[in-house]
């Protein structure tokens, strides 16, 4: 199986180049060059810069290009780039040293007769295939979006135009290529690590060792700041890791059903509710100004008790109060548009469970909080809360009802900021320290990734330190950066 993560961040760099191009990089022409490497032919270009065994090279354009690229993300982060020819060769040496890296594996991989099986094969065209579909897409709603005569025609121009753009010189289908290339490559790569370290293997002590670190880093982080655990352990549940090993005293976990309401609130709520505001602070000022009189008019003290004013007795005090009321009938009536679908709706979840039905049956049919389809553990375990202290991914009311609740009972309706909640008390979190034997194949596992990963790399240093596998000609690429 190709590696996910490096899936999606390969789609994401080329997505970034194919849009962010149009707007940054289509004055610049094609190649998107630094000044200082912009004269080079397309001969110079195509020089062998480094020759791994007989069937891989690294070009000067290669070199050329992903130096450009380091140096243009110099300047993205603010940096400038290098000058003088020591930190130029050094730069050039880093590049050099990625690129040879990747063809080694390449090299090996071959060497070491390693293929892809026919499901990785398939799975490669089927990434490409997904990618290709997002781009047309894309472009085909631009292209309908200009009106375009010929929409399959002006989608496959507008394509191309990326890819030039982004410096790419190549067709539409060559992209294809291109990219199915690069995926294959890659598989090519993961599959000789899993080759390389098949065989790895770790001693108990390497675990025993790492859960002892492990634990203690956590009971002294969380003991000083419980509030840290919650993150930390629902993190650790959506993206596993390293497994929880500790946790302090007050949490507990929570099921809940939010129910908000759609789309967005008339924008004439808003308007009335700044007039509320406006007219409770004239009708206070006239109110003050009106008792303030007959304070005068009575000789009284200001800490007099039993001297009132009447509507009548505030100057303007009918008209304010005749507005305000019109207004906030408005309001109220504004507000109960926009929250009434989902009051509605809490309030069957909440008849729901009134009649005998699960809070996980109302929860999957009534809730809106994603998490607990993206995530369904959640659905069986609820979520954290924490009720020993200060928990601020909860509401105060919320936490103050949980805090009311047996393990199995649930709230009444709750509203907060207009979404409306119905939260169960699954029970409280377990406190303290798992021992090494409830967390064992999730230690070895992570002990084992490590020991692979250090075995893969000294490996690495092996085959880029093997003279006899790359060739570099210096003289060909020295002088990158320095014209």
């Amino acid at each position: 199986m190709m590696n996910s993560i490096w899936k999606k961040a390969l789609s994401v760099l080329i997505a970034l180049a194919l849009t962010l191009s149009f707007a940054a990089c289509a004055g610049k022409g094609a190649k998107n060059a630094t000044d200082s490497n912009a004269g080079y032919s397309a001969e110079e270009r195509a020089e062998v810069a480094v020759k791994i065994g007989d069937d891989y090279v690294i070009t000067k354009g290669d070199i050329i290009d992903e130096y450009d690229y380091m140096v243009q993300m110099y300047s993205y982060y603010g940096m400038s780039a290098p000058t003088d020819d020591e930190d130029i060769e050094s730069m050039q040496d880093s590049v050099i040293s990625a690129l040879v890296a990747d063809k080694i594996q390449l090299y090996q991989a071959k060497a070491l007769g390693v293929a892809l099986s026919d499901e990785q094969l398939a799975e490669i065209e089927s990434q490409v295939a997904e990618m290709m579909t997002y781009y047309t897409d894309m472009f085909r709603s631009q292209a309908q979006e200009e009106g375009a005569s010929d929409e399959e025609a002006r989608t496959l121009e507008i394509f191309q135009e990326q890819i030039d753009a982004a410096g790419l010189e190549m067709s539409v289908e060559g992209f294809r290529a291109y990219m199915t290339e690069n995926y294959t490559d890659e598989a090519m790569r993961t599959a000789l690590k899993a080759e390389v370290t098949k065989d790895v293997t770790t001693t108990s002590e390497e675990i025993q060792s790492y859960f002892s670190e492990l634990l203690a880093s956590q009971k002294e982080s969380y003991a000083t700041t419980p509030e840290d655990y919650g993150y930390a352990a629902e993190d650790y549940q959506m993206y596993g890791g390293d497994p929880i090993l500790y946790a302090p005293e007050g949490y507990v976990r929570v099921r809940s059903i939010s129910i908000a309401p759609s789309g967005d609130v008339s924008s004439d709520y808003t308007t009335f509710k700044d007039e509320l505001t406006a007219l409770e602070a004239q009708f206070g000022a006239a109110a003050l100004a009106a008792l303030a009189d007959k304070y005068a008019a009575a000789g009284a003290a200001a800490n007099a008790t039993g001297i009132n004013v009447t509507i009548p007795e505030i100057e303007g005090g009918a008209d304010i109060v005749s507005d305000y009321l019109a207004k906030k009938a408005a309001v109220d009536a504004l507000r109960e548009n926009y929250v009434k679908d989902a009051r509605e709706k809490a309030e069957e979840a909440f008849a729901a469970l009134e009649a005998g039905a699960s809070f996980a049956e109302v929860l999957a049919q009534y809730g809106e909080d994603t998490i607990y389809t993206e995530y369904p553990s959640f659905m069986e375990t609820g979520l954290l809360m924490y009720i020993g202290g200060e928990d601020t991914g909860w509401d105060e009311a919320l936490i103050k009802a949980v805090g009311l609740l047996q393990d199995g009972e649930y709230t009444a309706v709750i509203v907060v900021d207009d979404v409306y909640y119905i939260l169960q008390l699954v029970g409280s979190e377990p406190a303290g320290e798992r021992a090494l034997s409830d967390v064992y194949d999730t230690i070895k596992e992570a002990v084992d990734a490590i020991n692979a990963e250090t075995a893969w790399n000294t490996q690495l240093e092996a085959w880029q330190n093997d003279t006899s596998i790359a060739t570099y000609f210096e003289k060909v690429y020295r002088d990158i950066g320095k014209n």
